[in-house]
């Protein structure tokens, strides 16, 4: 990523970097030069000089002190920060960093993360006494001054004990007010007892991180991977501090930020559901480099109500065949929350002076224009409604216009994305508007970065070719990536329909994984089998699957 770290960043690798002797001045082209602050990398660090003071004070490194040198020590095994497992994962006030600004045990911190960077020294560029004027210090600042634009994280990274707390008196108990039993006297220096106290209760924190660019700032945290995370995001208040949700393992971690600065409202969330990366997006109120994000507080809560209804609006309606309509959602009080894949919403509705609700699985946004996998999970609701005769909620949902107001859950469901990690055959089974789970599903899959061997194919059961839903998009999505497969199975075919007929059966599901597996080298129990329709259509998928002996490690059936 080119996102400036924190305020910018101490050092970063460039694709045209070349070592060059200490005595020979390099070649920076003018090209580099101009693009230096996001990707000139230690290139631009030869050129500049310094980490930290003059950009002309460069001097002579050691013979088996190249920058090739220190990449081989960092992979080598060695330990480089001094503290072992606790790398990565300490809180530093500013009390503690100072203690550490001597040659032979040097701290510092840059845009918020901390670094020992003692092995570093003979190393640098600039030498020595250049490093040293930020030891024990947050040499953000100073480190601007120079070579703001450099990726210091692919240089240090073997380096990094942990971030930075601006409260130099903060407490444990403030840290982790839950984690910490009241009849127990912790204090911030026994950091033995609160990582075993972690460990002992199974709570590990998000991790958290931020970078940067002149107009926005980006919040990051690291959940586990497919940990399939929901996030909420209330507005700010006027004091810039809010409050962001993170919601997955069946526990809820809530992180106060309260920001040094004005930011602009609303966010844009991005969720990796396979790495497990969260990035939230704040526009600044004014353009300019901050030194630090602020002050973040974290804390696990156990008292959360999934029953909470919340307002939604609609701001965008279309009709997608003859009796479904496609409907975006936005929440009515501006907070931003995202729906898991997989997860479903119950939607609310008062009729006939009685309340009733509906389950509905949120769809992809980009079925509003062209259906195109993606990694990434957003903010907004979209459910996809077919309008039945007797459906009571179906025909409210329906029925409402742009500016409407829609009460809906939080998400619901046992989803677990984690399943399906080291599959790689999938089968899809839709009836109907079953097909909601699937577009997510689908979605994901064919945009994972690790798997790319693996293919999906969807059996869509419908009535009659008009009640076939997004067969365009689908028909597009084959061609364009032939890992998809998309079979059409009507049960009230017209006299010019070609392809397959009937309702879900053993020969059409035999026939299917056959195809599936077929020059894979996978078996059957190696496929995975997903089924959401009508209760009967759900129910007999599994039936027949069990009899065909697929297992039931290797079935889920969306049920709501």
């Amino acid at each position: 990523m080119s996102d400036q770290k924190g305020s910018k960043n101490p050092f970063k690798s460039s694709p045209s970097f070349k070592l060059t002797p200490s005595k020979q001045k390099p070649l920076v082209p003018p090209l580099l030069q101009e693009v230096g602050r996001l990707a000139a990398g230690v290139a631009a660090v030869n050129a500049a000089g310094s980490a930290t003071g003059n950009p002309r004070n460069k001097c002579a490194l050691q013979p088996g002190h190249s920058l090739m040198d220190w990449i081989r020590l960092g992979s080598s095994g060695k330990d480089l920060t001094g503290v072992g497992s606790k790398a990565g994962q300490l809180t530093i006030t500013l009390k503690e960093l100072a203690q550490h600004s001597t040659e032979t045990d040097v701290w510092l911190a840059l845009r918020g993360r901390v670094y020992n960077v003692t092995h570093y020294l003979p190393f640098h560029p600039g030498g020595i006494d250049e490093i040293m004027k930020g030891a024990g210090k947050d040499a953000t600042h100073l480190f601007d001054q120079v070579h703001p634009w450099v990726n210091y994280e692919q240089i240090l990274n073997k380096c990094f004990l942990g971030r930075l707390i601006p409260e130099a008196d903060i407490t444990v108990e403030e840290l982790f007010p839950n984690n910490i039993p009241k009849n127990e006297n912790y204090n911030n220096k026994d950091e033995n007892k609160i990582e075993n106290k972690i460990i002992e209760d199974n709570i590990i924190l998000p991790r958290f991180d931020w970078i940067q660019k002149m107009d926005s700032i980006t919040i990051i945290f690291y959940t586990k991977s497919y940990s399939n995370c929901q996030v909420e995001v209330n507005p700010p208040n006027q004091d810039n501090s809010l409050n962001i949700y993170l919601t997955f393992n069946s526990k809820l971690f809530i992180n106060e930020i309260k920001f040094n600065k004005g930011i602009k409202w609303p966010c844009q969330i991005k969720v990796n559901q396979e790495t497990g990366k969260i990035e939230i997006i704040f526009k600044k109120l004014e353009s300019g480099i901050w030194e630090n994000f602020g002050i973040l507080t974290q804390k696990r809560d156990e008292t959360t109500s999934l029953d909470i209804k919340l307002k939604y609006t609609v701001i965008n309606k279309i009709q997608v065949n003859q009796n479904t309509c496609l409907i975006e959602l936005e929440r009515v009080d501006n907070s931003k929350l995202t729906i898991p894949i997989g997860k479903h919403v119950r939607v609310f509705g008062k009729i006939k002076g009685e309340e009733m609700s509906r389950s509905y699985t949120p769809v992809p946004a980009s079925l509003f224009k062209q259906f195109k996998p993606s990694l990434y999970t957003t903010d907004n609701v979209c459910l996809m409604v077919k309008n039945y005769p007797n459906g009571n909620i179906s025909k409210y949902v329906c029925g409402k216009s742009k500016y409407d107001i829609i009460e809906i859950s939080r998400p619901l469901g046992a989803f677990n994305l984690q399943d399906i990690e080291n599959k790689e055959l999938f089968l899809l089974l839709a009836g109907g508007t079953g097909l909601t789970p699937m577009l997510g599903l689908i979605s994901f899959l064919l945009e994972r970065r690790v798997k790319k061997s693996y293919h999906v194919t969807l059996l869509f059961f419908n009535r009659t070719d008009e009640d076939i839903l997004f067969k365009t998009h689908f028909d597009t999505l084959h061609k364009d990536d032939n890992r998809f497969n998309v079979e059409y199975i009507l049960s009230q075919p017209s006299s010019k329909w070609t392809g397959l007929s009937g309702h879900v059966s053993s020969p059409i599901l035999e026939d299917a994984i056959k195809n599936l597996i077929k020059d894979t080298g996978y078996l059957q129990k190696d496929v995975y089998v997903a089924a959401c329709g009508p209760t009967v259509f759900t129910n007999l998928s599994h039936t027949l699957l069990k009899g065909m002996g697929v297992g039931d490690d290797q079935i889920y059936l969306f049920l709501g």
